[in-house]
């Protein structure tokens, strides 16, 4: 069970933000491996300056596992060569996000879990395309770059069999995309 252990110290709608926020662009850190027995993880959020309010969104839900406000920073990206300015905040690394650590990773690079349809909620859904989707007026694309071409075929055929929505599979550049 994916969210077993988180279910002591979260709130439903906490783990909902947390579900939501990794299968988008939120991640765990765990710092601890092969240092310490249980392993534990710190859940991080971190958005473009357009999504300040968001982050605190997500921040109010979460502050009593957090040690501080949200922060900004900024740098330059050398790309576009822009100064770019975001808002982050982490939570303590806890016991209960270590155990979820270790549904979303595999060789510390985030996977999208095989359980992950029997949790999936409208609440979570709508998070998730917070953090990775976009309306252009036309049509809805979710940004899913980071997971196999495989998990965005099981990613579209829930929506179709749970929503009757139908969306395709996209490439865009080098990756996949949902439209």
């Amino acid at each position: 069970d994916i969210v077993g252990r988180l279910q002591s110290r979260f709130s439903a709608h906490q783990i909902d933000v947390i579900v939501g926020s990794l299968l988008g662009d939120a991640r765990l850190e765990c710092r601890s491996v092969g240092i310490r027995s249980p392993i534990t993880a710190r859940f991080r959020v971190h958005h473009g300056r357009k999504q300040k309010e968001y982050v605190f969104w997500k921040y109010e839900m979460l502050k009593g596992s957090v040690s501080r406000k949200p922060k900004e920073i900024s740098w330059l990206n050398s790309k576009r060569n822009l100064k770019e300015t975001s808002w982050y905040f982490h939570t303590k690394s806890l016991e209960e996000l270590g155990s979820l650590y270790h549904s979303f990773y595999k060789n510390k690079v985030k996977i999208l879990p095989g359980e992950i349809f029997n949790l999936l909620n409208p609440r979570m859904i709508a998070i998730w395309f917070m953090d990775d989707g976009s309306n252009n007026g036309e049509s809805l694309t979710l940004n899913t770059h980071g997971f196999s071409k495989e998990d965005q075929g099981r990613i579209a055929n829930f929506f179709r069999e749970s929503f009757g929505i139908f969306p395709t599979i996209v490439r865009d550049r080098t990756k996949w995309k949902i439209a």
